[in-house]
């Protein structure tokens, strides 16, 4: 993305901005430097912001020792927790594998719960099937996601459960406990608050790999943005002081100040991509926007 936005730039400066000028480059040097030390104090003030915030990251891993201890704990009694639920004696550890499993569970109960209740009323039956259909419908483009990639990268995980909308699952498989709670046998108001708890650990864990990716992104900003920046300093500083010496032609003014905005289009590369996918995975609850329909979760049955 950052190339094709430099790529733009230097058409709209070169070519595209000398059919609107007339003259020789050599009467717009003033033009030229004042505006390239203004792209350059620039650069400096985005290496700062850039330093400021990788400081923050950095200093939330600066915990004593009894908060890193803490957090080692929460991630085994996480664990430990989710056995309990999915009945296993060991979760998986690799990401990919744990939420295949997770997911794969989560809609084998579903599968069961229906069945279970083949000869529950009209609305109930129809509810669950609604309900089942859209499980394994995200289930298998998860998977799908999932298996066409290596499933190590935090990116490629978080990419997976884009689509499993877990918050409405949960609303809507709260719903039909509320509606049908009283025509449900006890092991199925059981089975509906496993997969309940199953889902609530699955919206947890991807709140996880959403965390991890944003630290890993500004940690890869910050590495990216010193190696581009400096050299692009240092150029830009060597034409200020030596601008009347160099040749002062077209392509190379419009080289000078593309490469004048490379940091900045960096920059903005990487708060588009983290803006996208920060609005693509809302915050972890119970609350569902409505569809555009107006419905709120699963189509109803009946005349509702």
């Amino acid at each position: 993305m950052a190339l094709a936005v430099l790529a733009a730039i230097a058409v709209a400066v070169g070519p595209v901005g000398h059919l609107f000028t007339t003259g020789a480059p050599t009467e717009h040097g003033h033009t030229v430097t004042s505006t390239v030390s203004t792209l350059l104090s620039g650069n400096f003030l985005l290496i700062s912001i850039v330093v400021s915030v990788s400081s923050v990251f950095a200093t939330q891993e600066q915990s004593p020792l009894g908060q890193q201890f803490g957090r080692v704990q929460d991630v085994v009694e996480f664990r430990r927790s989710l056995e309990g639920v999915i009945d296993h004696d060991h979760a998986p550890a690799d990401p990919g594998r744990l939420l295949r499993l997770l997911v794969g569970d989560i809609l084998e109960r579903a599968q069961a719960l229906e069945a279970s209740l083949a000869d529950a009323d009209v609305e109930l039956r129809a509810d669950l099937q609604a309900y089942v259909e859209t499980l394994g419908e995200e289930s298998g483009a998860m998977n799908q996601r999932l298996d066409h990639s290596d499933g190590g990268e935090t990116l490629t995980l978080l990419l997976a459960t884009l689509d499993y909308d877990h918050d409405r699952q949960i609303n809507d498989l709260r719903r039909i406990r509320a509606e049908h709670g009283d025509s449900m046998p006890e092991a199925a108001d059981e089975t509906i608050e496993e997969m309940l708890r199953l889902l609530q650990y699955l919206a947890a864990l991807r709140e996880y790999f959403k965390t991890q990716y944003l630290r890993e992104t500004f940690a890869d900003l910050s590495r990216d943005l010193v190696f581009l920046s400096v050299p692009s300093i240092v150029v830009v500083s060597f034409v200020l002081l030596h601008f009347e010496r160099l040749p002062s032609t077209e392509p190379f003014i419009v080289a000078i100040h593309v490469l004048s905005l490379t940091p900045a289009t960096l920059l903005g590369a990487y708060i588009v991509r983290v803006a996208a996918v920060s609005k693509r995975t809302r915050a972890a609850g119970q609350f569902a926007v409505s569809d555009d329909d107006g419905t709120d979760g699963i189509p109803r049955s009946g005349n509702d």
